[in-house]
C-alpha cells in the first residue's frame, strides 16, 4: 500500500513534448519510462524508490491506455525475473528495488539475466541507499555489476540529464544484449527540479497489441553448453558493444579547468558534493565551473580506456572521488594507465576515507590533501588548506557553544501504520514476563 496518493503527479505523466515537468528525482524517472516506450514494469519498494512503483498504481488509466503491464512483485528476486521476458522479446522492460540487501535478494536472477543476455531493453533501477542516512548494510552495487559483467550508470544529480540516461539506459541494453543497472542515490530520489518532457511512446508489442507467436531460442537458456558461449560473447562481443555506444553517445562528462596538470575524476552521483566542496575551497562557482578539470563518470562500469586515458594524459596527478569500498574505479584506473604506460599518479583512498559518507567536509580536506601532494603549478594547495583549518576550528567552536551533542533521533513507525500495535502488544507481554529477544526485519513490508 502506498504511503501516500500520488494522484496529482499523475497529471504530469502525461505532458507532451516541449511541456516542462516539475518535481521529485524519483517521479522524473517514471516519466522517463513513459518516454523510453516500456513494455513491462515491476519492483519490490523500498527507500529511495519506493515511488516509482506507488506512482504507477495510481496511474491505471494512463498504462491501460499504453499498454503496459505494471506488477508489485513479492520480493526483489520475483521483479528482477520478469526482465527475462527481455531475453528472447524485442519488448522493454524495467524493475526496481532497494540496494544493496535488495540486489543481493535478486543476484541469482540477474546472473541468469545477463549470462544469455537480452534482446529488448532491460533497466533495473535501484535505490543506493549508502551513508548516515542508510537503513541497511554498508555495501554497494558496484561489486554485483562487476561479478556479473551489468553495466551500471550513476547520474550526476541532474533531473534532465537523469531522465536522458534513462533512454540511453534502454538503448545501451538493447546495443549490447546486456542488461543495465541504474544506481539512484537518495539525494537524486529526493531532490526536486525540473525538465523538458518528451511524448510518451505506446510500445510496439503491449498489452493492447501482443506477440503474436511465442519464441523459445535454446541457445539463450543459462545452462551448459549454451553457457560456454554465453561468457565468450561478453567478453568477445557484448562487452566492446557496450565501450562503444558509451564513449559514441558521451554517456561520461569531460568538464574543463584551468589547472591542466591535474584533474579529479568521480562517479557521477557525487557530482554535487565534489562542486560544493571546490566552491568552499574557492575553486568552482555556483554554476559548476571549476578550476580543476573534472571527469564525471555517469556510467561506472564498464570504464571506457581512452576516455580515461585522454584525460589523465599530460596531468601531474588526478584524484578519483568514490565513495564506499572496495575502490573498485581507482585501482582499475590504475591498471588502465599501467597497461598504457602513463604515468600520471592517482590519489583516492590514500587522501579520502575508505569507508563512510562523503560529505561537503569530506571532500575540503581530501581535495587540500590532494592539492598539497599533487603540487599543481596552477592551484596551490596552501589556500585549500588554510580552508579546511578555519572550517575546522568554526566546528570546535560550535560545539563548544552547543555543549552537548543534539539530542538523537530514533527511527520511529509512521502515523497510523498497522505495525504500531504489533510492537505495543510485544511491550505489553514484557511487563508481565519480563524482557525478550525480539528479532525483526527491516522495511515497511516485514
Amino acid at each position: 500500500m502506498p504511503e501516500r496518493s500520488f494522484r496529482k503527479e499523475v497529471e504530469q505523466l502525461t505532458l507532451g513534448h516541449g511541456e516542462t515537468f516539475h518535481g521529485e528525482g524519483i517521479l522524473a524517472v517514471t516519466k522517463a519510462l513513459l518516454q523510453s516506450g516500456v513494455s513491462y514494469v515491476g519492483g519490490y519498494q523500498g527507500a529511495p524508490v519506493s515511488a516509482l512503483v506507488d506512482v504507477l498504481g495510481d496511474a491505471g488509466d494512463l498504462l491501460r491506455k499504453l499498454g503496459i503491464h505494471l506488477e508489485t512483485n513479492a520480493n526483489e528476486a520475483g521483479a528482477a525475473a520478469m526482465l527475462s521476458a527481455s531475453v528472447n522479446y524485442p519488448v522493454r522492460g524495467a524493475v526496481t528495488f532497494k540496494s544493496i540487501v535488495g540486489t543481493n535478494v535478486a543476484a541469482d536472477a540477474l546472473s541468469n539475466l545477463s549470462s544469455p543476455g537480452v534482446v529488448g531493453g532491460a533497466l533495473v533501477i535501484i535505490g543506493e541507499d549508502y551513508g548516515e542516512g542508510s537503513s541497511i548494510i554498508q555495501e554497494r552495487t558496484h561489486a554485483i555489476a562487476m561479478k556479473s559483467q551489468l553495466w551500471l550508470l550513476d547520474p550526476r544529480p541532474d533531473l534532465q540529464l537523469v531522465v536522458d540516461l534513462v533512454e540511453k539506459g534502454f538503448e545501451l541494453s538493447e546495443a549490447s544484449n546486456t542488461p543495465v543497472l541504474m544506481e539512484l542515490r537518495i539525494r537524486v530520489c529526493h531532490m526536486t527540479g525540473a525538465f523538458q518532457c518528451r511524448d510518451n511512446r505506446q510500445p510496439e508489442f503491449n498489452l493492447n497489441n501482443v506477440i503474436p507467436e511465442p519464441v523459445f531460442h535454446k541457445d539463450r537458456i543459462s545452462l551448459p553448453p549454451a553457457t560456454y558461449v554465453q561468457e565468450k560473447l561478453k567478453v568477445d562481443v557484448r562487452w566492446p558493444a557496450a565501450l562503444k555506444f558509451i564513449s559514441e553517445n558521451k554517456i561520461n562528462e569531460v568538464r574543463d579547468g584551468t589547472a591542466s596538470d591535474i584533474g579529479i575524476v568521480m562517479q557521477g552521483g557525487m557530482y554535487n558534493h565534489v562542486i560544493a566542496a571546490l566552491r568552499a575551497l574557492g575553486l568552482a562557482d555556483t554554476f559548476g565551473n571549476s578550476d580543476i578539470p573534472l571527469y564525471v563518470l555517469n556510467c561506472v562500469y564498464p570504464l571506457v580506456p581512452d576516455e580515461v586515458e585522454n584525460f589523465c594524459k599530460g596531468k601531474r596527478a588526478v584524484l578519483v572521488v568514490e565513495e564506499g569500498q572496495p575502490n573498485f574505479i581507482e585501482k582499475d584506473i590504475k591498471a588502465l594507465l599501467s597497461d598504457a604506460d602513463i604515468k600520471t599518479r592517482v590519489h583516492g583512498k590514500n587522501v579520502l576515507p575508505m569507508a563512510g559518507e562523503y560529505v561537503a567536509g569530506v571532500l575540503m580536506d581530501g581535495i587540500s590533501q590532494f592539492l598539497g601532494l599533487a603540487k599543481s603549478a596552477k592551484v596551490p594547495a596552501a589556500p585549500a588548506l588554510k580552508t579546511v583549518k578555519t572550517v575546522e576550528e568554526r566546528k570546535r567552536v560550535a560545539m563548544d557553544v552547543l555543549g552537548e551533542p543534539v539530542p538523537a533521533r530514533p527511527p520511529g513507525f509512521c502515523t497510523g501504520c498497522p505495525e504500531r500495535p504489533v510492537f505495543g502488544a510485544i511491550n505489553l507481554v514484557q511487563e508481565q514476563v519480563g524482557k525478550l529477544h525480539v528479532s525483526a526485519d527491516i522495511g515497511c513490508h516485514s
